[in-house]
């Protein structure tokens, strides 16, 4: 059956729509959808699509159709869609989900229909409910056994893309150092100043002083990253895209949200969970077992010629540009929003101890500094 529209709004998604996704995804049978309820989700956890929960009542083929589902579209919001768009998340995301979601190594959720207009800025992903799993929350923070589950599941995802030539098969998916990603310095440009003033008096001298020599060595970093050996990296590996467990049984864990997924060296997305997403306390006393824990699970998943003292130092260059993502946060984030507010505090205060206590802080010195990108269309 041939795909339908891609819709715009959730109002847009039918019982005939629905009908109409479901069979040409090929994965729900020959099902007829006759009424949908539809609950908006996650309503203030993000800026950049809407999600809905959808019940469908089947008239037949509902025996091997899903019973609950989430449907996924671009956010309404002007401003949030197009950063979104002009860096490409939203295309990325539905080729992930429509390329390569079911055979990246880890378990992730399944997509039952994916749908793209780009020309118009129209996307779509049904995906598999994991309402049912326990979510990890970043501002509580994980523990060290929700973190060693962690290393073994990255390290199976690394392994199996580690400097594979599938990875250039994936033009779609951008090098960590893409000019598109280098706008990110204008952005903790600009965010600099207006995180101090908010966050300020949570910083030492020493600490605000670091945070300015980092910003003209942020690009030549992501450069270092993206430099081989390389594989596919989530991106943005924290407890809040992370579920435990799997429908399925078949895993411990469950990861989602794709949009910001790179090329990169593995230890990026082990630097920024642990520097993110673990108190200080639990990172101190168990990130050098953890880190060797994840690269003997690289070697025992194929990977060779990558030595220990090489992790580590990726992880911490990891570490150290991870106080890109707090520091922006911080510049921009409402008070206001009480969740919000105390996330960004969390992963400031959390990224800030991992460089200090890592003496992340060295690795600037061997990066010289670089002049900021041209904002577009200068």
């Amino acid at each position: 059956m041939s795909a339908p529209a891609v819709p715009v709004t959730m109002d847009d998604i039918t019982p005939e729509w629905l009908t109409a996704a479901l069979r040409a995804g090929g994965k729900a049978g020959d099902c007829t959808v006759t009424a949908i309820e539809k609950v908006t989700i996650g309503q203030g956890v993000g800026i950049l699509g809407e999600l809905a929960r959808l019940t469908p009542a089947y008239s037949s083929g509902g025996s091997t159709a899903p019973k609950t589902l989430i449907a996924k579209i671009p956010t309404a919001d002007p401003g949030g869609r197009g950063i979104a768009e002009m860096l490409g998340f939203y295309e990325k995301e539905v080729r992930f989900y429509d390329e390569v979601g079911d055979r990246i190594g880890v378990r992730t959720a399944h997509s039952y229909f994916t749908g793209r207009d780009p020309e118009n800025v129209r996307y779509v992903i049904l995906m598999e409910d994991l309402g049912g799993l326990q979510l990890g929350d970043q501002v509580a923070g994980a523990s060290a056994e929700e973190c060693l589950v962690l290393m073994h599941q990255m390290a199976k995802l690394h392994a199996r893309w580690w400097g594979s030539p599938d990875l250039e098969t994936l033009e779609w998916l951008p090098y960590g150092n893409a000019p598109m990603l280098k706008l990110s310095a204008l952005a903790y440009a600009q965010s600099l100043e207006p995180a101090v003033e908010k966050f300020g008096d949570r910083m030492t001298g020493a600490q605000i002083e670091m945070a300015g020599k980092f910003l003209p060595r942020m690009n030549p970093i992501q450069d270092n990253f993206a430099a081989a050996p390389v594989t596919l990296c989530h991106g943005d590996l924290r407890l809040d895209n992370v579920f435990w467990g799997s429908p399925d049984n078949s895993s411990p864990v469950t990861l989602v949200d794709w949009q910001i997924a790179i090329k990169a060296r593995g230890p990026y997305d082990i630097g920024y969970f642990m520097s993110q997403s673990v108190d200080p306390a639990i990172r101190a006393a168990n990130e050098e077992s953890l880190v060797r824990e994840y690269h003997r699970a690289l070697a025992a998943n194929g990977v060779q010629d990558y030595t220990f003292d090489r992790c580590w130092d990726d992880y911490r260059i990891a570490t150290m540009y991870c106080l890109a993502y707090p520091l922006i946060s911080a510049g921009s984030i409402d008070v206001a929003n009480e969740r919000g507010a105390a996330l960004v505090s969390k992963m400031l205060y959390r990224s800030l101890s991992a460089i200090t206590d890592l003496k992340a802080y060295e690795v600037l010195d061997r990066f010289e500094a670089a002049p900021l990108p041209e904002p577009p269309g200068a």
